[in-house]
């Protein structure tokens, strides 16, 4: 319950703290279903951009698991 609370006071701060002027990087979007949609959209970027554990395994040179540590 709480997460989803989260969730929708973020979404709606960000909608509240749109850019008034639009720039070249981001612009306005004012109607709510569809800044629920680009919203949702940057979330799932902003994830699959994110770095995982698995490389740092790999810098190691050794999988902790695999090597039985």
């Amino acid at each position: 319950m709480m997460y989803s609370f989260r969730r929708v006071t973020h979404a709606v701060w960000s909608y509240l703290n749109q850019s008034i002027t639009p720039t070249e990087e981001e612009y306005s979007v004012w109607k709510p279903s569809r800044f629920w949609y680009i919203y949702k959209i940057r979330i799932l970027e902003k994830c699959w951009l994110q770095k995982s554990f698995i490389p740092a395994h790999e810098i190691r040179g050794q999988d902790e698991y695999r090597a039985g540590n």
